[in-house]
Protein backbone atom coordinates (compact mmCIF):
# COMPACT_ATOMS: atom_id res chain seq x y z
CA UNK A 1 0.00 0.00 0.00
CA UNK A 2 1.42 3.36 -0.98
CA UNK A 3 1.68 6.28 1.40
CA UNK A 4 -1.16 8.08 -0.42
CA UNK A 5 -3.39 5.01 -0.20
CA UNK A 6 -2.68 4.75 3.51
CA UNK A 7 -3.58 8.42 4.03
CA UNK A 8 -6.77 8.03 1.97
CA UNK A 9 -7.71 4.90 3.94
CA UNK A 10 -7.29 6.77 7.23
CA UNK A 11 -9.45 9.60 5.89
CA UNK A 12 -12.19 7.12 4.99
CA UNK A 13 -12.03 5.55 8.44
CA UNK A 14 -12.29 9.02 10.00
CA UNK A 15 -15.32 9.89 7.86
CA UNK A 16 -17.01 6.60 8.76
CA UNK A 17 -16.32 6.99 12.49
CA UNK A 18 -17.67 10.54 12.53
CA UNK A 19 -20.85 9.68 10.61
CA UNK A 20 -24.08 10.08 12.62
CA UNK A 21 -25.52 6.72 11.51
CA UNK A 22 -22.26 5.00 12.52
CA UNK A 23 -22.46 6.66 15.94
CA UNK A 24 -26.04 5.44 16.36
CA UNK A 25 -25.11 1.88 15.34
CA UNK A 26 -22.08 1.98 17.65
CA UNK A 27 -24.16 3.34 20.54
CA UNK A 28 -26.46 0.31 20.16
CA UNK A 29 -23.39 -2.01 20.23
CA UNK A 30 -24.23 -3.32 16.75
CA UNK A 31 -21.27 -2.12 14.66
CA UNK A 32 -19.48 -5.49 14.62
CA UNK A 33 -22.72 -7.22 13.61
CA UNK A 34 -23.33 -4.59 10.91
CA UNK A 35 -19.87 -5.21 9.43
CA UNK A 36 -20.14 -9.00 9.78
CA UNK A 37 -23.45 -9.13 7.90
CA UNK A 38 -22.26 -6.97 5.03
CA UNK A 39 -18.54 -7.65 4.67
CA UNK A 40 -17.77 -10.70 6.81
CA UNK A 41 -15.35 -8.86 9.14
CA UNK A 42 -15.63 -7.66 12.72
CA UNK A 43 -13.64 -4.45 12.43
CA UNK A 44 -13.45 -1.71 9.83
CA UNK A 45 -9.64 -1.90 10.03
CA UNK A 46 -9.87 -5.15 8.04
CA UNK A 47 -11.74 -3.57 5.11
CA UNK A 48 -10.10 -2.58 1.84
CA UNK A 49 -10.28 0.96 0.49
CA UNK A 50 -13.08 -0.04 -1.89
CA UNK A 51 -15.06 -1.62 0.92
CA UNK A 52 -14.54 1.44 3.13
CA UNK A 53 -15.88 3.61 0.29
CA UNK A 54 -18.89 1.31 -0.01
CA UNK A 55 -19.52 1.34 3.76
CA UNK A 56 -19.34 5.14 3.78
CA UNK A 57 -21.74 5.35 0.82
CA UNK A 58 -24.19 3.08 2.67
CA UNK A 59 -23.94 5.21 5.81
CA UNK A 60 -24.50 8.38 3.76
CA UNK A 61 -27.45 6.80 1.95
CA UNK A 62 -25.84 7.04 -1.50
CA UNK A 63 -26.02 3.26 -2.06
CA UNK A 64 -28.89 0.94 -1.12
CA UNK A 65 -28.03 -1.19 1.90
CA UNK A 66 -27.93 -4.97 1.46
CA UNK A 67 -26.23 -7.98 3.01
CA UNK A 68 -23.35 -10.23 1.92
CA UNK A 69 -21.25 -8.03 -0.34
CA UNK A 70 -18.55 -9.87 -2.27
CA UNK A 71 -15.28 -9.46 -0.32
CA UNK A 72 -12.45 -7.50 -1.95
CA UNK A 73 -9.75 -10.10 -1.30
CA UNK A 74 -6.99 -8.32 -3.20
CA UNK A 75 -7.67 -5.01 -1.46
CA UNK A 76 -7.79 -6.68 1.94
CA UNK A 77 -4.51 -8.39 1.14
CA UNK A 78 -2.93 -4.96 0.57
CA UNK A 79 -4.20 -3.87 3.98
CA UNK A 80 -2.88 -7.02 5.67
CA UNK A 81 0.50 -6.72 3.98
CA UNK A 82 0.74 -3.03 4.89
CA UNK A 83 0.03 -3.93 8.52
CA UNK A 84 2.77 -6.58 8.42
CA UNK A 85 5.22 -4.11 6.83
CA UNK A 86 4.46 -1.53 9.52
CA UNK A 87 5.38 -4.04 12.23
CA UNK A 88 8.91 -4.63 10.91
CA UNK A 89 11.27 -3.05 13.40
CA UNK A 90 14.80 -3.45 12.04
CA UNK A 91 16.47 -3.65 8.64
CA UNK A 92 17.64 -7.19 9.37
CA UNK A 93 14.13 -8.27 10.27
CA UNK A 94 12.79 -6.47 7.22
CA UNK A 95 15.24 -8.22 4.90
CA UNK A 96 14.38 -11.65 6.26
CA UNK A 97 10.66 -11.00 6.13
CA UNK A 98 10.75 -10.04 2.44
CA UNK A 99 12.21 -13.32 1.21
CA UNK A 100 9.73 -15.02 -1.06
CA UNK A 101 8.71 -18.66 -1.02
CA UNK A 102 11.20 -21.06 -2.60
CA UNK A 103 10.34 -23.49 -5.41
CA UNK A 104 10.94 -26.37 -2.96
CA UNK A 105 8.42 -24.91 -0.49
CA UNK A 106 5.89 -24.34 -3.27
CA UNK A 107 6.22 -27.95 -4.45
CA UNK A 108 5.98 -29.22 -0.87
CA UNK A 109 2.76 -27.27 -0.27
CA UNK A 110 1.30 -28.60 -3.52
CA UNK A 111 2.29 -32.18 -2.64
CA UNK A 112 0.85 -31.98 0.90
CA UNK A 113 -2.38 -30.46 -0.43
CA UNK A 114 -2.64 -33.23 -3.03
CA UNK A 115 -2.06 -35.84 -0.32
CA UNK A 116 -5.02 -34.35 1.57
CA UNK A 117 -7.13 -34.17 -1.64
CA UNK A 118 -7.56 -30.41 -1.21
CA UNK A 119 -8.93 -28.46 -4.14
CA UNK A 120 -7.57 -24.99 -4.92
CA UNK A 121 -10.34 -23.17 -3.01
CA UNK A 122 -9.82 -25.31 0.12
CA UNK A 123 -6.07 -24.73 -0.02
CA UNK A 124 -6.49 -20.95 -0.42
CA UNK A 125 -8.94 -20.93 2.51
CA UNK A 126 -6.45 -22.91 4.63
CA UNK A 127 -3.63 -20.52 3.66
CA UNK A 128 -5.74 -17.51 4.67
CA UNK A 129 -6.45 -19.08 8.07
CA UNK A 130 -2.81 -20.01 8.67
CA UNK A 131 -1.16 -16.79 7.52
CA UNK A 132 -3.92 -14.16 7.53
CA UNK A 133 -2.86 -13.32 3.99
CA UNK A 134 -5.46 -13.73 1.27
CA UNK A 135 -4.13 -15.47 -1.83
CA UNK A 136 -6.88 -15.50 -4.49
CA UNK A 137 -5.23 -18.04 -6.84
CA UNK A 138 -2.59 -20.73 -6.52
CA UNK A 139 -0.60 -18.92 -9.23
CA UNK A 140 0.06 -16.11 -6.73
CA UNK A 141 1.35 -18.47 -4.03
CA UNK A 142 5.03 -17.81 -4.94
CA UNK A 143 4.52 -14.19 -3.81
CA UNK A 144 4.03 -15.10 -0.15
CA UNK A 145 6.89 -14.92 2.33
CA UNK A 146 9.04 -17.85 3.42
CA UNK A 147 7.81 -17.59 7.01
CA UNK A 148 4.22 -17.89 5.82
CA UNK A 149 5.15 -20.87 3.65
CA UNK A 150 6.64 -22.57 6.71
CA UNK A 151 3.39 -22.01 8.63
CA UNK A 152 1.39 -23.54 5.77
CA UNK A 153 3.67 -26.57 5.46
CA UNK A 154 3.62 -27.17 9.21
CA UNK A 155 -0.16 -26.92 9.29
CA UNK A 156 -0.59 -29.33 6.38
CA UNK A 157 1.84 -31.80 7.97
CA UNK A 158 -0.12 -31.69 11.24
CA UNK A 159 -3.37 -32.42 9.41
CA UNK A 160 -1.76 -35.35 7.58
CA UNK A 161 -0.34 -36.72 10.84
CA UNK A 162 -3.71 -36.32 12.57
CA UNK A 163 -5.50 -38.18 9.77
CA UNK A 164 -2.92 -40.99 9.80
CA UNK A 165 -3.20 -41.34 13.59
CA UNK A 166 -6.98 -41.41 13.27
CA UNK A 167 -6.79 -44.20 10.66
CA UNK A 168 -4.41 -46.25 12.83
CA UNK A 169 -6.86 -46.12 15.76
CA UNK A 170 -9.62 -47.61 13.61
Amino acid sequence: MTKNQDVYRKQLLYRIHTNSLYKEIKRNHAWQDWLELRFGVESSKDLSIGELNLALDILLGNVPDRLDFKPDTLGRNLVANARIDANKSSKKQSGEADKKISRKQFNLIAAKAAELNMDEFSLMKFIAKQTRVLVPKIDLLPKIRQGDATKIITGLEKIIKFKKDKEVKR
